[in-house]
């Protein structure tokens, strides 16, 4: 149980579990007073003290009511993408009284299962949106849940039963290693066991998207879909890198990557007059580990959505290419792929291959991102043609801290 460390998981992988990148509740025995879809929500979760409905108390998070009959209450949750995971965030947040006790995590790859029509009521589930508050599966559909979840695959481990404690601020957030074996077998679903019954405001599994080869596979190859991930920086204080290599456009300034003002910043900004940019060469770096080994490149995108007070003067971008994967301290012989250029406010930024100093038989496994002289970046993206596999060398993110 780790109530006040930070794993390295936590800043360099993803959450699969997030209800943004479409993982969604298949099944779940009790819906009672609160819906099991809320564990996935990416939002932190609120309380009313005065909000009350027909089931009781208000919650934001799943809770079933108190069992009265034999059993305890579980639930079938499928992951976006074939996955490898690596740690679990729990949150009870709010739930002081009706916390679940004890919990444990199960997974499972059942990727060769066409759709969600293998577990009963599933398919009218999603096409419903999720659950609905006030009811429960009968115990005839439970049973018939859990045999179809034994005959589907193997599940094995990913958290043993374990205790959980009570949604107060101080004792509310649980960060768990996945079982160390559990980490080398990707998985496509995970069952929430809860013992025996009550509530739990959050649960996000972290790791990375698995895939097969991508020989060939054309596209935004940089993607955390892909297998791409933030490994390394200078700082991070108030965003990670991985957040530059996620879907779709950035939610907010907290969906990017952010960092703290440089303290030794000249008191009065000059420009340099031959370039035309900031006359400084203060500025931070992230690494961006591919999923591939990227070539044939189409373009590279650059996007500064929502910092709009706070966006880099300028930015650059070095490659690297290293299959056998680096440390993500920010040494290598990193080449330029884009030289320093003047940055704006929330702006994308598109260059061609034509603007990028490279040619068609380069080979791409790394990107570093330097932005002058601080600031943040929402997205960054790299187009182009899969050549080969990277090895998985890399540890989490390295950042250096600047004092406050």
């Amino acid at each position: 149980l780790d109530l006040a460390g930070r794993p390295s998981w936590l800043d360099s992988s993803i959450e699969l579990s997030s209800s943004t990148l479409g993982a969604k509740t298949l099944f779940a025995t009790d819906e009672w007073f609160a819906r099991c879809d809320n564990l996935l929500k990416p939002e932190p979760p609120s309380f009313d003290p005065n909000a009350f409905c027909s089931e009781g108390k208000v919650m934001d998070g799943w809770e079933s009511r108190r069992r009265r009959e034999p059993g305890h209450d579980w639930c079938i949750i499928k992951l976006p993408y074939t996955s490898t995971p690596l740690g679990l965030e729990i949150n009870t947040a709010f739930f002081t009284g009706n916390y679940v006790p004890r919990i444990s995590v199960q997974g499972a790859n059942l990727e060769t299962l066409k759709d969600d029509s293998w577990l009963v009521g599933a398919k009218e589930r999603v096409k419903r949106g999720g659950g609905v508050q006030g009811t429960a599966m009968s115990t005839s559909d439970v049973e018939l849940a859990g045999k179809q979840c034994e005959e589907a695959g193997k599940w094995h481990i990913l958290l043993q039963q374990t205790p959980l404690r009570s949604g107060v601020e101080e004792t509310r957030m649980h960060r768990f290693d996945v079982d160390e074996e559990a980490r080398t077998k990707p998985i496509t679903h995970i069952r929430v066991n809860y013992f025996p019954d009550g509530g739990v405001a959050r649960l996000k599994l972290y790791g990375h998207v698995t895939r097969g080869s991508m020989e060939g596979v054309r596209g935004e190859l940089s993607s955390l879909v892909y297998g791409g991930r933030g490994i390394g920086c200078s700082n991070q204080h108030y965003g990670v890198p991985s957040n530059l290599l996620r879907v779709g456009t950035g939610v907010d300034m907290g969906d990017g990557w952010e960092t703290a003002r440089h303290l030794d910043r000249p008191p009065i900004i000059k420009r340099d007059p031959a370039t035309g940019l900031v006359d400084t060469q203060l500025h931070d770096w992230c690494i961006l580990r591919m999923g591939c080994v990227v070539g044939e490149v189409e373009k590279l995108l650059i996007d500064t959505k929502w910092f709009k007070g706070n966006y880099p003067e300028s930015v650059s971008i070095d490659y690297l290419y290293e299959p056998k994967g680096i440390s993500g301290n920010g040494e290598g012989q990193w080449m330029p792929l884009l030289p320093r250029r003047r940055s704006g406010p929330d702006q994308l930024f598109t260059f061609e291959t034509s603007e990028l100093s490279i040619s068609q038989d380069t080979l791409i496994t790394h990107l570093k991102l330097s932005i002058y002289p601080d600031g943040g970046v929402s997205r960054v993206r790299l187009f182009g043609k899969g050549k080969g596999k990277i090895e998985d060398q890399e540890g989490g993110d390295v950042a250096r801290k600047r004092k406050r």
